[in-house]
């Protein structure tokens, strides 16, 4: 099993993150809304509210954290998807 890998990202919402996943071919976990499982790695998040430093706005960020298997690879394709964002 790899090291863990974690990733902060700010700007997707939570659907289009799960899409992605889905995509890659990850399932939601029965057991835990914020957890999705392929065959060889789970990827599990939490949300909070982050400011926009000189505004008021502030901006949800996800905390993903992706366990299991060739985690480089699995990584990369969500990169790869998240940095197209929702076009």
């Amino acid at each position: 099993m790899s090291e863990p890998l974690e990733l902060s990202i700010r700007g997707l919402p939570e659907w289009l993150i799960r899409e992605y996943l889905i995509e890659m071919g990850a399932a939601p976990d029965a057991d835990d809304a914020a957890t999705m499982v392929a065959g060889g790695w789970s990827v599990s998040w939490d949300q909070q509210r982050v400011g926009i430093a000189g505004s008021a706005l502030a901006l949800t960020q996800f905390d993903l954290i992706f366990t299991g298997d060739d985690l480089e690879q699995v990584f990369e394709d969500f990169m790869k998807k998240a940095q197209r964002g929702g076009g």
